[in-house]
């Protein structure tokens, strides 16, 4: 496999490029997959239920807080927290993905990166 890739990098011009930094970088997940939630929070028990499986089963979760965040906004500022907590001592990463009308944001264990491009 090695082979091939060294060819095509030598017939397209970017072995002399590459020549200067030869470092090999091999990804392995820990997960031979991954599921990504879906989940809409009603309740400050559903924001725990959601981060624990990101904690515990290491899966992505996309949050919906926009009913927690119209029924009670106590609760909803609680959620934010509890998410700011995680990202802290699990170095779990969030990114909020529509403020709109919804707030739903996408939260990942540590060794899922997300990249927020502009």
């Amino acid at each position: 496999m090695r082979d091939v890739i060294n060819f095509l990098k030598e017939t397209i011009g970017l072995e002399e490029e590459e020549k200067e930094e030869e470092t090999e970088t091999i990804i392995v997940p820990e997960h031979s997959f991954y599921e990504i939630i879906l989940m809409k929070a009603k309740h400050l028990e559903e924001v725990d239920d959601a981060l624990s499986q990101i904690i515990q089963e290491r899966n992505p979760v996309i949050l919906d807080l926009t009913h927690l965040k119209t029924e009670s906004l106590e609760d909803f500022k609680t959620a934010g927290e509890k998410i700011k907590k995680l990202r802290e001592t699990e170095k779990a990463e969030a990114i909020l993905l529509c403020k709109n009308e919804k707030d739903i944001i996408i939260i990942t264990p540590p060794e899922i990166k997300l990249i927020k491009k502009e």
